[in-house]
């Protein structure tokens, strides 16, 4: 057991990316255990193997932690999603596949314990970090969807009046919508209506035949 807490309690790791890594895959088990995000420092630092010390300098508290475990996982689903878009030139299809696939696979992915944990009506914790944590996810969501939004708006698919930034923004808070309480469980079609009709329309400018 000494061994494995060294890393931790004798020096701060230099390579950030590794543990930051171990201390988030640590927090994900912890939740996973949990079944909801109501995790303790405490136990992560154990469940990591080391001090509570180290974990608090690279998360300086509990949303910290949640926020960094979302954003990694945010960045993979991306990824994932971006390379499979059906339609990559057209934003009228993409545009509600970009919100509702992520909104959709959090009740439809049993699969993933993690999922199903963050996403948990006991985790109270998650809305708050989304919402303090939106400006890193913004920044996220840039990344992967830059691309795409240059390419759209090149093609006059976008409204000129809306920045990048702005776009993201709606994106991420068209989700947080559609999985707060009040819209979490109806139903895809109404969900899919939701988007086409106050997303969809206030981005694409439409096509005259």
């Amino acid at each position: 057991m000494e061994a494995s807490r060294r890393w931790g309690d004798d020096r701060a790791i230099l390579d950030d990316d590794e543990a930051r890594a171990r201390l988030l895959d640590a927090a994900g088990r912890c939740i996973v255990r949990r079944g909801d995000t109501a995790i303790r420092m405490a136990e992560v630092s154990d469940e990591a193997g080391v001090s509570r010390s180290t974990l608090y300098r690279y998360f300086p508290g509990r949303d910290d932690l949640l926020l960094g475990l979302i954003l990694r996982r945010i960045d993979n689903a991306l990824s994932n999603l971006v390379a499979g878009l059906r339609h990559p030139g057209d934003p009228h299809r993409c545009l509600p596949e970009i919100v509702l696939v992520p909104v959709f696979s959090v009740d439809q992915d049993p699969v993933d314990p993690l999922n199903q944990a963050l996403f948990a009506a006991g985790s109270s914790a998650l809305a708050t970090v989304l919402e303090l944590g939106s400006e890193p996810i913004a920044e996220v969501l840039l990344r992967h969807y830059g691309p795409l939004l240059a390419r759209w708006r090149g093609a006059g698919r976008l409204y000129d009046d809306i920045d990048d930034r702005s776009v993201v923004e709606w994106l991420h808070t068209t989700s947080l919508f559609l999985l707060g309480p009040s819209w979490r469980h109806r139903t895809p079609a109404d969900k899919r209506r939701f988007v086409d009709r106050f997303l969809v329309r206030a981005l694409v400018p439409q096509i005259r035949q």
